[in-house]
């Protein structure tokens, strides 16, 4: 059965929300103090229809995943990019929000190669941006910032040559700016404790009425310009969000079974999973055989990415990796309860396998899908039938 939870899926009446401040058009401090943005609005409506206090709860980008973590907040909304390292450490919701990674210069210059010495890159510090920075720039000095919105000052007065935002960010620039390179694509959603799976199922289940509505997409019209659109219907883009949250996670299986030596083959694994998924299904009111399907094709597409990620050289500092029954395994679970969930509201998917694949293929850049692999999970997507249920609408 659909889990519907509202209040009492909260321990506490107070929503503490970890937020930056510094992002726009996610989250921006005045310097009065207020705060707004998508993100900002998308909790106080989240907060109100469930009844719930909001706690506004300031983080640094280096210290987001400690705070969390540690329990400082019960969720960051704050431009959030999905990862799999993050889903690795605690829930992630579905995607509210998606957005390119990009380099930018002053309009109008030119630089050659920006990867040179006497180069300098801006970047904000210790977010996923100053990861895309330091993997694609090796020679150019990269310069951090603790405040992004200093980021096209620094830019504007010629101390840097180059920022690394993102295409949303990038529309609040008072400089006029050429994009030199797209380094992502990237998706937005919210990181939830994981003391908090409750929190994260009853989020992704008013997210998906709010996105059915329309109301999501209306918010975000209101704070981006030309914010990016998956092609698929809502809940069809959304089943989509979750089984690439789930491929995502396959490089660091990978890499995990590198530091330990374990095989990518594992039958005895499968045949748990296989069992499980079905039970799951029944309970759920999923009919289990097609369901099943769409597993293996899972489990299948999962290991060619595990495979394409041992064939290259390992980089991942084993003293840093999660671990995979602790850490990786139950994400694995959280995002599958995800995916049933929203099958439920997706199935019959309508769109084609070509359409299926093309979102898929954009949502997990990951190494190893081949088209094979992502064809058999669309049929399989395609194949689940329908249930008929009847969304709650959400409150005024």
């Amino acid at each position: 059965m659909l889990l519907l939870l509202g209040v009492s899926a909260c321990t506490s009446p107070k929503l503490r929300v970890g937020t930056s401040g510094d992002y726009p058009p996610f989250s921006v401090i005045e310097e009065g103090g207020s705060r707004h943005g998508f993100d900002i609005s998308v909790a106080h409506a989240y907060a109100q229809e469930r009844g719930l206090e909001i706690e506004i709860v300031p983080f640094l980008w280096p210290e987001l995943e400690q705070s969390l973590l540690g329990g400082k907040f019960d969720v960051a909304m704050s431009g959030v990019t999905v990862r799999g390292d993050r889903l690795a450490r605690g829930p992630m919701t579905s995607a509210v929000a998606r957005a390119d990674a990009i380099v930018v210069i002053r309009k109008g210059r030119t630089y050659g190669d920006l990867d040179r010495a006497g180069i300098v890159v801006g970047v904000n510090r210790g977010g996923h941006l100053e990861t895309l920075a330091r993997t694609r720039f090796q020679h150019a000095t990269i310069r951090t910032v603790d405040d992004n919105q200093s980021l096209p000052v620094l830019l504007r007065g010629a101390q840097v040559h180059a920022v690394v935002t993102d295409t949303l960010e990038a529309q609040s620039f008072e400089v006029d700016t050429d994009v030199y390179e797209v380094l992502a694509r990237d998706r937005k959603a919210y990181w939830v404790s994981p003391a908090r799976p409750a929190l994260a199922l009853d989020m992704n289940q008013w997210i998906g009425a709010r996105a059915a509505s329309r109301w999501l997409e209306t918010e975000r019209s209101v704070w981006m310009n030309d914010p990016q659109r998956s092609a698929l219907p809502v809940d069809e883009a959304t089943l989509v969000d979750h089984l690439a949250q789930r491929l995502m996670l396959m490089p660091l299986v990978a890499e995990v079974k590198r530091a330990k030596d374990l095989p990518v083959e594992a039958p005895e694994r499968e045949a748990a999973i296989e069992e499980s998924a079905q039970e799951a299904a029944q309970r759920a009111g999923l009919d289990p055989t097609s369901y099943l399907a769409l597993v293996r094709a899972e489990v299948q597409a999962a290991k060619a990415v595990q495979r394409a990620v041992l064939a290259r050289p390992g980089s991942a500092d084993p003293a840093r990796l999660p671990d995979l029954s602790r850490d990786i395994r139950p994400a694995i679970d959280r995002i599958d309860i995800a995916i049933r969930t929203t099958l439920l509201w997706a199935a019959p998917v309508q769109s084609s396998v070509d359409e299926f694949v093309a979102a898929l293929r954009a949502d997990a850049r990951v190494p190893g899908l081949d088209d094979a692999s992502l064809r058999a999970i669309a049929r399989a997507a395609r194949a689940v039938p329908a249930v008929r249920l009847s969304r709650p609408a959400p409150s005024p």
